[in-house]
């Protein structure tokens, strides 16, 4: 068994270290409207759903320079943002989306992909996303000087119909191929997986 204390570890060792341990984790590719109007694009591999009440946590560093990211600056100038979920067939346009632009430029627009108009919020969606969350932004808890936890709620749910069940009111996990971060740092950085194998086990029982 490898051991490492964090305790004693600086925060890019930190990060390198339980990044890899803690997959696969789902990717929050996340619009919002930069101040000309713009939509901004960028991938996060630190979120995780909370299903009640309605709610998403992502976290957001900032750049090497101590600024925000132009999300978080978005979200709070404007509290709404579009939390989308990307298969595989939208892999390589998530990663390009995840280079530093200047805010100005709409990485939706430089990546040619359409965008639709939401229902509760003035952040447009991607088309192409099998899944996408209008959200409005509830709470930022500060985590440190580099480290923000932003949690949003989420109004409304799209899901495309290749993914739904109609019996079950609900997604089909069995139906798509859902993108996920791995470990990965430096020139080995990032790593991307799918789904793989399905497990139904039914009802869990004491043997």
């Amino acid at each position: 068994m490898v051991t490492r204390d964090l305790r004693k570890m600086g925060r890019r060792d930190v990060y390198r270290v339980l990044s890899s341990l803690v997959v696969p984790r789902p990717v929050a590719w996340v619009t919002t409207l930069g101040g000309r109007g713009q939509v901004n694009l960028a991938p996060f591999s630190s979120f995780m759903g909370i299903f009640n009440p309605p709610a998403l946590a992502l976290h957001v560093g900032r750049r090497s320079d101590g600024s925000l990211k132009d999300t978080h600056a978005n979200l709070l100038a404007r509290r709404e943002a579009v939390v989308h979920l990307a298969d595989l067939a939208l892999l390589e346009a998530l990663h390009a989306s995840g280079e530093e632009v200047p805010p100005e430029v709409s990485e939706a627009e430089r990546l040619g992909l359409e965008t639709v108009s939401s229902r509760a919020v003035a952040v447009p969606r991607l088309a192409d996303a099998p899944v996408a969350l209008e959200c409005l932004l509830r709470q930022e808890v500060t985590l440190g000087e580099r480290s923000t936890l932003l949690l949003l709620d989420v109004l409304v749910a799209h899901a495309a119909e290749r993914l739904w069940d109609e019996a079950l009111d609900c997604a089909r996990g069995d139906r798509w191929e859902p993108l996920a971060r791995l470990a990965g740092s430096g020139v080995d950085a990032p790593n991307y997986a799918g789904l793989g194998p399905r497990f139904h086990l039914g009802k869990p029982q004491l043997p």
